[in-house]
């Protein structure tokens, strides 16, 4: 291999390198945004302490402001007072000052000068004349006092570092005009200002020591119980569904918050026990119409091959058990995919009182030993599933008629309101326990004395009877006695 080869295939790996160099740069950059990961408490302290922070920094602008100003105007006071006693001093000569200027300059530690109508100094209490300007003519920065007011200047042209303060007055003497002006460079008050400002940072800092320690012990404490709880959530299991979390302590968010969830879990557990009563019960009515089957499927395969009698005893009950495990796997389907949202229901506009007249005449055919009667069966027209409204009402006639003794009575009514039909179905039966009463629609459920295996069922008739009267916005109410009977009161709305 030669080094023009060697080239080709260090420059092909680089290629390759560089194309899944933006792929490699995105994966580590959401493998940093998932570990960037700022907890509440970090959250509340670092909020708290801002907060903190703004609040002292608005007490910075506040007090050097304040402070500045009552330095400034006490500084002009002062200069104001040179000004008239100079004033009061003038003997119709202006050297007459001189002397007083000299003591007022040491004593207060400012420039006081005296200008001609030229701008010439003829006195100055600056012992080097260099120093000595006229201001008017030097843009500085400084503020002057002028007829007694102030006016900010920050024009600069030189290296001036800070503000100075200058009074100007205009003198008459001997019909001269001359200039007064008193330069004050504000040492003391920029001292007071730097002393209140290591003050104020001091403050600040230990402000902000406090504000960390106070929030973060704050954010603890707030969300101690948070830490418990969540403690506690990842203990719970499907083995552990009893445990809930604990409700004592402060009245907040978090007591609500726990108090939601142990609702919550309240709400699992039961759908997770209603789920499992219902695999055993479902198990259980299986087992018995297998068990038949296998049962007789043995007696063929011992005798029934050459009896003819135990042959169609056989077959009868094979055939009988498998219709009964058919009726039981459709209902279980049904309410499979109605927990699913997934059974269909076709509403169309149809006569009810057609239904229930249709409903009367099957049940007659089919039963001659009770006594169907209807007093009353209004004409109205409602908006519904034809097919599952039938099924729903079948489901309670049969109840009524499998737990009314023979030559039993049963009553189908119906009437109308505004915006409602009512159906009644009473019997005169053996009645339901009021122990029994709230469960009767429970899947599987079966009273010892309204509902056994010789009358028939699965136990789910009930529970999709009341799953299809729901769906369709409607109400059931149960009235009944033991030995008295039961009546069936079933309110839909028309629309």
């Amino acid at each position: 291999m030669n080094n023009k080869d060697i080239l080709n295939d260090i420059i092909k790996l680089l290629s390759e390198y560089l194309k899944t160099l933006p792929q490699t740069a995105i994966e580590l950059y959401k493998a940093f945004v998932k570990k960037l990961r700022f907890s509440i408490g970090f959250k509340i302290t670092t909020s708290f302490t801002l907060s903190i922070i703004s609040f002292i920094f608005f007490i910075w602008l506040v007090s050097l402001s304040g402070f500045s100003y009552y330095l400034v105007h006490n500084s002009k006071l002062d200069m104001l007072k040179d000004k008239d006693l100079i004033n009061s001093y003038l003997k119709g000569n202006i050297d007459s000052t001189y002397e007083t200027i000299e003591k007022l300059s040491t004593v207060n530690e400012r420039q006081i000068s005296i200008f001609d109508e030229k701008e010439t100094p003829l006195f100055s209490s600056e012992k080097s004349k260099e120093n000595v300007v006229y201001f008017e003519n030097i843009k500085e920065k400084y503020i002057l006092i002028s007829e007694d007011k102030l006016s900010f200047h920050n024009v600069s042209i030189n290296n001036a570092a800070r503000f100075i303060m200058i009074l100007e007055h205009k003198l008459q003497v001997d019909g001269n005009s001359y200039t007064l002006q008193i330069v004050d460079h504000l040492n003391k008050e920029f001292y007071y200002v730097s002393i209140l400002i290591i003050a104020l940072s001091v403050v600040t800092i230990l402000a902000i020591l406090k504000a960390l320690a106070t929030g973060k012990k704050a954010s603890k404490t707030v969300l101690e119980p948070l830490d418990e709880m969540t403690k506690t959530v990842k203990n719970i299991t499907i083995n552990a569904l009893d445990t809930r979390l604990n409700l004592s302590g402060s009245q907040d968010e978090l007591k609500d918050l726990a108090h939601t969830f142990n609702s919550m879990l309240d709400r699992i557990q039961q759908s997770y026990e209603q789920q499992n009563q219902f695999v055993s019960d479902a198990s259980h009515e299986l087992r018995t119409p297998i068990s038949v089957i296998q049962g007789y499927a043995n007696l063929l395969d011992r005798w029934g091959k050459n009896d003819k009698e135990v042959l169609e005893e056989s077959i009868e009950a094979i055939k009988s058990e498998a219709e009964n495990m058919k009726a039981l796997i459709e209902q279980l389907l049904f309410l499979a995919r109605g927990d699913k949202n997934t059974q269909t229901i076709k509403k169309v506009n149809f006569y009810l009182n057609e239904l229930i007249d249709e409903l009367i005449k099957e049940t007659k055919l089919i039963d001659d030993k009770h006594n169907i009667s209807c007093c009353e069966n209004q004409a109205v027209e409602i908006n519904a599933d034809r097919g599952l409204i039938k099924e729903a009402l079948r489901i309670f006639v049969d109840n009524s008629t499998k737990y009314t003794p023979e030559g039993g009575l049963i009553k189908i009514n119906s009437n109308a309101s505004d915006a409602n039909v009512i159906i009644s179905i009473e019997d005169n039966g053996v009645g339901i326990s009021k122990e029994d009463l709230p469960h009767i629609f429970d899947r599987f459920y079966r009273a010892d004395k309204s509902r056994t295996k010789q009358s028939g069922g699965t136990g789910l008739g009930l529970a999709i009877a009341k799953w299809i009267i729901m769906k369709h916005r409607g109400n059931i109410t149960v009235e009944s006695m033991i030995g008295v009977g039961t009546k069936i009161i079933i309110t839909l709305p028309k629309i």
